[in-house]
């Protein structure tokens, strides 16, 4: 849209910070003075974690014309809404069910509180799947906490024949793409991983840590969706019953893609939400606040920016041990002796698996 873009955090690692880098993003570490952020007037501050906002706007002198805080969670310490709401020009929520709990909670009126929902890309939209196969034969699992029901049902379809890979900590980690899911018949996996699904016109089998409806469909759309798609307000189910809903309910899914990227192009799409965002009376009108100091948020502040320092520290460390690692790997396999005997590894590497 033709901003330009500057990132600030408190703690930053890869992979994240290469990808930024890629879109040619400033990164500011907030752990260190800095010119670009100390004492700086953007037009928009666009702030998710509380720390942050602290830093920016209570710590430091920052200014910005128009100041923006989008809630990803109602129970993540770090994303808690900041105690002066009445000086944020807009406040938004990544769900229905992250909004009503923010009025509860500050006593706020829902009016206040825009729902921002989860949404796809531009890149998503582009080639949806027009083919489709008749018999589930490729599932991944995108989820960086798959729950034990999860793993042991990815199991339980591979006996059946399927080919099954989980995308995530724990198994295959890569950057999320259109092409990457494009690769499936069906994903199961909850949040933005959905929409996604949706704008490609891929099934979706939303589960998760906390439970899931299942195959989704026009009877449970709404009220997950309501759930920033999590898979709260649902029950958990055991492996062998999902393995079987997975396997039979497949080709039932299919009838329903069309409408479910209609409902996605109408509810979450990014650029559009986006725009009709920015034209929000909040945003033509804004002003400059000034936010309180308090005593309690000063301290609670100090607190959590000498943990920071702590974890960036250790983080250090660790970035350089890998580091380190990855180095002597390559050093050896570059050596003549590593390459001579790749021969011998592969014959022993085969003698192994057969044995076993």
């Amino acid at each position: 849209m033709g901003w330009e873009v500057l990132v600030a955090a408190l703690l930053s690692g890869e992979p994240m910070v290469s990808e930024f880098k890629k879109q040619r993003f400033q990164i500011v570490d907030l752990l260190e003075a800095d010119p670009a952020i100390d004492n700086a007037k953007f037009d928009l501050a666009w702030i998710h974690h509380t720390p942050v906002f602290n830093e920016l706007f209570v710590a430091r002198k920052t200014k910005a014309t128009t100041v923006v805080f989008c809630s990803l969670s109602h129970f993540e310490p770090l994303e808690k809404v900041p105690t002066c709401t009445e000086n944020l020009d807009l406040l938004l929520a990544h769900s229905i069910e992250n909004r009503d709990s923010i009025t509860k909670e500050l006593g706020l009126d829902a009016d206040r509180i825009i729902v921002f929902p989860i949404a796809a890309p531009s890149g998503y939209w582009d080639r949806p799947q027009e083919f489709h196969n008749e018999v589930l034969t490729r599932l991944a699992i995108v989820s960086n906490h798959p729950p034990v029901e999860v793993l042991r049902a990815a199991e339980i379809l591979k006996e059946k024949g399927l080919d099954v890979l989980h995308i995530g900590i724990g198994g295959t980690q890569l950057l999320m793409s259109p092409d990457l899911l494009r690769n499936w018949d069906a994903v199961i996996t909850v949040g933005k991983t959905v929409p996604y699904c949706f704008a490609l016109k891929i099934p979706v089998y939303c589960y998760d840590r906390f439970g899931g409806p299942g195959w989704l469909n026009a009877n449970n759309v709404d009220f997950a969706g309501q759930h920033n798609f999590s898979g709260r307000g649902f029950e958990k189910k055991t492996p062998e019953l999902m393995a079987q809903e997975v396997f039979n309910g497949y080709q039932a899914t299919l009838r329903g893609l069309d409408a479910f990227r209609e409902h996605a192009a109408n509810h979450h799409t990014l650029g559009k939400n986006l725009q009709l965002l920015l034209k929000h009376a909040g945003m033509s009108t804004p002003r400059q606040s000034k936010f309180a100091k308090s005593a309690q948020t000063l301290r609670q502040h100090a607190q959590y920016m000498r943990l920071a320092k702590t974890l960036s520290v250790t983080l250090s460390i660790r970035e350089a041990e890998l580091d380190a690692r990855d180095k002597e790997i390559s050093r050896i396999k570059s050596t003549i002796s590593w390459r001579l005997t790749a021969p011998f590894r592969v014959a022993y590497n085969f003698v192994r698996r057969a044995w076993r």
